[in-house]
């Protein structure tokens, strides 16, 4: 027999249970008074903007909790970081690049993420970006998609049939040259733009290599393996494209030339944010897709590169429990963290604004987002990351710029990278793949 509750009781129980939820979700607030301090890459009148109405929301919320932040510049931030780091001044909050994570995590400046967030609650991908040696540690608040960005205007006017993506690098080729358009020994249009930014260029390769059925490094990580036939076949596509069709530094912003119809194509992981505001009337131009599989590979290989901005708790934070309500408030809050990453259109990587109005508005950002989960892929991650982005686009530079043999310059690069990066660290690179 089933005995009615009276209703006092029910009462009353709902009362404890709403106590014990406020005691759990509010031991931050009820903690003394504590101050957060944040450093936010971005730009004041976008980021610094948008902060300056979520944070003093947080602290209503949170009226035990001040929040002491600033806006850092992309240029000096990875300085900034190393010398608060050598100084113990960090603050409890920093800010970067996913393949800057493990660098970050060997020098001991991060904390374990996995005692304050649910990895379960950010896309999978994005989780493994910000993983080193089988630790969390920060958060991705957005990450993007490296795709090949198309105008098919100037691909149909180029002579070629834009209606479905390129499916192989001998079309691609051939959609690239139609669109290019030279003016003696200048080129007006651009067929293709190999990227103003030197990690897209690197990017770019990578997924060549492994689009060719190649790999970067060894399975182990101790070995670069980016003179293989494989890679020296893509390093070989690479720079008979960009000679056919490119001309460094013909155009400042890859999304712009794209935008006024100066370059057809691009790789990169911004070519199209923002374009309902930019270029309204170029929308509907506006094509984007996987980067072909290579002649030595298979069709499944074809991809896109991956790549996510992170935030995360320092090791030295003095209120780690009252950073991380502030990261929650930022970051799995779909409204808050959808006005932040919707200023560059990119994906927040919350799974929770996965459904979000923001999608249905911006169209592009939810191709981006299909296509990062359908075939994407990341860069070899390394605590000398940066170092070894250095090496590797020094020597496509010999390759694109100078025209240098694609196997003297793959085997230039592998010694480089082997003699200054592995040998000297001791440590590999690890390939992290979705």
């Amino acid at each position: 027999m089933i005995h009615a509750v009276p209703s006092r009781w029910r009462s009353f129980r709902l009362f404890a249970v709403a106590l014990v939820l406020a005691a759990a979700t509010s031991s931050v607030a009820l903690a003394q008074q504590v101050t957060v301090r944040m450093w936010f890459n971005g730009t004041p009148e976008a980021h610094g903007a948008v902060l300056e109405r979520l944070i003093p929301a947080f602290e209503a919320q949170n009226p035990n909790i001040r929040v002491d932040w600033e806006i850092t510049a992309w240029s000096t931030y990875q300085q900034q970081i190393a010398t608060a780091a050598a100084s113990g001044t960090l603050p409890d909050i920093i800010f970067g690049f996913s393949n800057l994570v493990a660098g970050f995590a060997e020098r001991g400046i991060l904390a374990d993420h996995s005692q304050f967030f649910d990895p379960a609650d950010f896309v999978p991908a994005t989780v493994d970006l910000t993983t080193w040696n089988d630790t969390w540690y920060m958060l991705p608040t957005w990450f993007s998609a490296n795709v090949l960005s198309y105008r098919t205007d100037l691909i149909e006017a180029g002579g070629n049939d834009a209606s479905e993506p390129p499916q192989s690098w001998d079309e691609w080729f051939a959609w690239a040259e139609g669109a290019t358009i030279r003016e003696g020994s200048s080129l007006r249009q651009l067929g293709f733009y190999s990227s103003s930014f030197g990690f897209n260029r690197s990017n770019l390769f990578t997924r060549l290599v492994e689009g060719n059925g190649g790999s970067m490094f060894s399975a182990d990580g101790m070995t670069p393996t980016m003179n293989s036939p494989e890679a020296v076949e893509a390093a070989a596509f690479f720079q008979r494209l960009s000679q056919a069709t490119d001309q460094r530094g013909a155009i400042e912003a890859d999304n712009v030339g794209l935008g006024q119809g100066r370059t057809a194509m691009v790789y990169n992981n911004f070519a199209f944010r923002n374009w309902q505001n930019e270029f309204p009337d170029a929308l509907q131009y506006a094509g984007m897709s996987l980067v072909p599989a290579g002649p030595s590979g298979s069709p499944d290989l074809a991809g896109v590169g991956l790549g996510a901005n992170v935030i995360g708790i320092t090791s030295t934070s003095r209120n780690p429990e009252a950073a991380a309500e502030l990261l929650r408030f930022l970051v799995l809050e779909p409204d808050n963290i959808v006005q932040l990453a919707g200023l560059g259109g990119s994906i927040p990587a919350a799974i929770a604004t996965q459904g979000h109005p923001y999608f249905d508005t911006n169209p592009l950002a939810a191709r981006y987002l299909a296509l990062a989960l359908e075939a994407g892929s990341a860069d070899p991650a390394h605590p000398n990351f940066g170092e070894y982005e250095n090496i590797l686009n020094a020597w496509l530079d010999e390759l694109l710029v100078n025209g240098m043999d694609p196997q003297r310059a793959m085997d230039g690069a592998v010694d480089e990278i082997q003699r200054e990066i592995i040998d000297r660290s001791g440590v590999g690179f690890f390939s992290i793949s979705n």
